[in-house]
């Protein structure tokens, strides 16, 4: 039976709806960042509003490729939204193609995920 709960456990953590948002900060209280393949940190979030982790930009220094970096980072990690302040034409097309959601907000990353957990 222990093992039929962990399975679920690990099953809905894959197919969780998990959502990026692009950061000035790695606090509540940042902004939302402008930049979204070049920020300082995502927060990833679940579905309840809950930030599961936040981590620093590896890619935000880098010559060319970054929304590129971005895309793969968001498919490796099974993200399927992502939140900024602003998107590029090019980033743009590559989550369309990759099937991941996007959405504008100005603010703080408290009322992204305000704004996230209402709809």
């Amino acid at each position: 039976m222990k093992w039929l709960i962990g399975l679920l456990v690990v099953c809905t953590a894959l197919f969780a709806d998990l959502t990026v948002v692009a950061s000035e900060g790695n606090s509540l209280d940042s902004e939302v960042s402008s930049k979204a393949s070049r920020c300082n940190y995502y927060f990833f979030v679940d579905t309840n509003g809950d930030v599961l982790e936040v981590i620093q930009n590896a890619h935000q220094d880098v010559r060319g490729g970054a929304s590129s970096e971005l895309v793969a980072m968001l498919k490796d990690r099974k993200a399927s939204h992502i939140i900024a302040a602003s998107f590029g034409d090019k980033l743009i097309g590559s989550l369309q193609s990759n099937d991941i959601r996007y959405t504008v907000h100005k603010g703080t990353i408290k009322s992204a995920i305000e704004h996230l957990i209402k709809k």
